[in-house]
């Protein structure tokens, strides 16, 4: 009866311009999707709409797997390098991820509950300085949040303040180049992601050039750019002109 409901919902998803994909999962991510949640969303590649399972976050379909993969491939080469700062990782799976590939993870969100050494509840748009000693993470993580913060400069700085030297800096946002993002904006006046039914969360719409530009001037080095959805056609890798203008979702990976 459940699969004869999904198809069911499937036929409308195809009618309705959704094309449903089947990832090719790393060994890894499928042990991950064993134990942490995962499910069937949509997202945007290129002008067209598919549906993928993934696993559960608050970012587009491929984003935490690329990120994992990552994060994996850092702490294979030095199982020491393991503190991870989680900017704005919210109370639920994300840092447990994580915390499963070996990291030491501490948590910032405004919304967390479990307060202790390793979880605050800290507003990164507040002027407060993060409780942190200088120099002290090996990782940190900012997924799908600068576009929630007032003033990325002061991310930045936080960032630059508290990771170590050849430490890494994983930024994920929402790509407002990307060619769907950019008819959205010239037929409806917003960037995908920033219609007015996300103003209450998304008030920061972000340019590369501008991410680039405030990493420059704090001397992080830009080691490379992925795509969201290069994770399932895996096309573009190094092609920065396909990725831009294809994917929802752009993911940083920056040393400091």
């Amino acid at each position: 009866m459940k699969q004869k409901i999904l198809n069911f919902v499937k036929n409308i998803l195809r009618k309705t311009g959704f094309i449903i994909i089947r990832p090719k999962d790393s060994s890894l991510i499928k042990d991950i999707k064993k134990i942490f949640l995962h499910n069937e969303r949509s997202f945007v590649y290129g002008l067209r709409k598919y549906l993928v399972d993934s696993l559960y976050c608050h970012a587009s379909p491929g984003v935490m797997e690329l990120v994992v993969n990552n994060l994996n491939l850092f702490i294979k080469k030095d199982v020491s390098r393991n503190k991870l700062l989680n900017l704005g990782g919210g109370t639920g799976q994300v840092s447990k991820i994580y915390e499963s590939l070996g990291f030491e993870v501490y948590n910032v969100d405004i919304e967390e509950k479990n307060i202790d050494k390793k979880h605050i509840q800290f507003d990164l748009n507040s002027t407060d300085h993060l409780p942190y000693q200088d120099n002290y993470f090996d990782v940190i993580v900012c997924s799908e949040i600068i576009e929630h913060i007032e003033n990325p400069w002061k991310l930045f700085r936080d960032v630059k303040k508290h990771l170590k030297e050849s430490g890494l800096f994983v930024l994920t946002t929402p790509n407002i180049q990307s060619s769907f993002s950019k008819l959205k904006f010239l037929f409806l006046g917003y960037f995908h992601w920033f219609t007015p039914n996300c103003f209450s969360f998304h008030i920061n719409p972000i340019f590369k050039w501008e991410v680039e530009l405030i990493a420059n001037k704090y001397d992080f080095k830009l080691e490379k750019i992925c795509g969201s959805g290069d994770y399932y056609f895996n096309k573009n890798s190094g092609k920065l002109k396909k990725i831009m203008n294809k994917n929802e979702s752009l993911i940083f990976f920056f040393k400091k």
